[in-house]
């Protein structure tokens, strides 16, 4: 007697489906009613997280973002989102249309919420990170009015509000770089001193509501310099210092809002020029990806010594810069209630 693939035991059945790619879930949860049921129950989606990383291993999945178009919100105008910020296996997409305002989204479960921002001022910048003690994720926006002023305002996703936290900073001497990077629930900028000039690392911890020490970076710097963060499988921070023709990586092997250490992973001669951008990184095959402003993208592999760069498709963004598009993305089960 032949058994259908429906009428196998539930475990087996959970086996089965839990083998099947992560971009392949919304495929299985169309196919009938049970498997739809099975696929969101949350025993399940860890463990199909599990095996979905542990088959990845080394390999980073990469996002990439560009326009959303109002029937993804009822709105009568087409919404362009221009910056993605990455946390936990969510995603936060900053978007302008009617309003301004922000999208958080697991693209695992295909869940979202729409968040509209405080009043809008002539400087922001942004970061997303989650308090460790209860894993709840927060939304940070640094602002100036016209007067100067520094304004800081937190959303809490669990209370859907914005406060504003009693916070010393003292950003009339430092100014941001306009990427932040979240890692391990905190966010961290490559910073300057605006009378020195000096880079370094600054990061602010969403758990204490408070900004670190100013970290130091593993070679000198100064503003202007082409310096750029990632993160490797959210477990480590990299940066990459590109000087002419060279191109050197160093791996965080601690990083913690206040101390940090490096290791230099490898140097790099290229043979050819390219406007500097975003990067993703491979630290065990020595091999990156780095994102240019211009909408292309380059392969650079140092695994054997002998580096080649190969420019990939083009892809397009319009309006927006590439590198502010994409990043690392690890799928996670944590939920999103709206």
């Amino acid at each position: 007697m032949k058994t259908k693939i429906s009428n196998l035991p539930v475990d087996l059945l959970e086996e089965i489906l839990s083998r099947v790619p992560v971009k392949s879930i919304g495929a299985v949860r169309s196919t009938c009613k049970n498997w739809n049921v099975l696929s969101k129950d949350q025993r399940f989606a860890n463990k199909h997280i599990e095996k979905a990383a542990a088959s990845q291993r080394d390999k980073e999945i990469l996002v990439i973002t560009v326009n959303t178009k109002d029937d993804l919100i009822s709105l009568s105008q087409a919404v362009s989102v221009h910056h993605v910020f990455y946390c936990n296996g969510l995603l936060l997409c900053l978007w302008r249309g009617i309003k301004r305002g922000f999208v958080v989204c697991n693209p695992y479960w295909g869940k979202r919420r729409w968040i509209i921002c405080p009043t809008e001022r002539w400087y922001e910048m942004f970061a997303f990170g989650y308090d460790k003690s209860c894993r709840i994720h927060k939304i940070l926006r640094l602002s100036k009015d016209d007067n100067i002023v520094i304004h800081i305002d937190i959303y809490d996703l669990s209370s859907d509000s914005w406060k504003t936290p009693d916070v010393a900073f003292h950003s009339n001497v430092i100014d941001y770089t306009e990427a932040s990077l979240s890692l391990k629930g905190n966010t961290y900028w490559l910073a300057y001193d605006k009378e020195s000039g000096d880079g370094f690392l600054h990061c602010f911890d969403f758990t204490r509501e408070r900004f670190g020490l100013r970290l130091p970076l593993p070679f000198g710097f100064t503003y202007g310099c082409n310096v750029s963060l990632s993160s490797v499988r959210e477990e480590k921070l990299a940066v990459l210092l590109k000087q002419f023709a060279i191109i050197d990586v160093w791996v965080t092997d601690k990083i913690e809002p206040d101390a940090v250490s490096w290791s230099k992973l490898f140097k790099v001669q290229l043979n050819c020029r390219f406007l500097f951008g975003s990067f993703l990184i491979n630290e065990e095959k020595k091999t990156f990806v780095v994102f240019d402003n211009c909408c292309r993208s380059y392969i650079i592999d140092g695994e054997s010594g002998d580096t080649y760069i190969r420019e990939v498709e083009k892809i397009e963004a319009p309006y927006v810069r590439l590198d502010n598009l994409v990043g690392c993305y690890v799928p996670s089960s944590v939920q999103i209630f709206s």
